[in-house]
């Protein structure tokens, strides 16, 4: 597994990169990924991620995060010796700080989530409808609770907000 990390801004970011390699390898672990994997993990300013925003959704507005699927995990077509290019989550450290206190939640506790989301959706979680929201929301919730337990915190104080679907989105997702 390789988390390549970049953050050219040296932004502030409220976890280590060895915890955000930790996280992803926690998404990817819970969901029976056992195959060897590459995901890239970008961490940047408000204005690059609403011209990323602009780009590929047509919302031109600052985002919390940004996820970019590559490679399908399953896809026979990628030697079994070589990793599997999953994607790029792409993360905003000012977006995710802003939003914080509107759930409630610390900068730390919103950013792990923010790439556990993003995380997510490289392994095809989606929240487009209210049903696959929930599912997401479910697979959120029982990642960051275990990442809580293997820090050694009161996995029971882990809280998410509320389930968001992007029915309106659904064109660019």
């Amino acid at each position: 597994m390789d988390v390549l990390i970049s953050n050219e801004d040296e932004l502030v970011v409220p976890i280590s990169n060895e915890e955000i390699a930790a996280v992803v390898e926690e998404v990817l672990r819970a969901d029976g990924v056992t195959r060897a994997c590459r995901v890239s993990v970008s961490i940047v300013d408000a204005d690059e991620i609403r011209g990323l925003n602009a780009a590929w959704r047509d919302i031109d507005t600052p985002t919390d995060v940004l996820s970019f699927e590559c490679d399908d995990i399953d896809d026979d077509m990628i030697p079994a010796d070589e990793p599997v290019e999953l994607g790029d989550v792409i993360l905003c450290p000012a977006v995710i700080e802003q939003q914080a206190p509107q759930f409630d939640t610390t900068f730390e506790e919103e950013f792990r989530l923010m790439l556990v989301h993003g995380a997510c959706h490289l392994l095809g979680f989606d929240h487009i409808d209210p049903e696959e929201a929930r599912a997401m929301e479910a697979r959120e919730l029982e990642i960051l609770q275990e990442l809580a337990r293997k820090r050694g915190d009161d996995p029971n104080r882990v809280t998410i907000g509320p389930t968001t679907s992007h029915q309106e989105d659904a064109s660019f997702c």
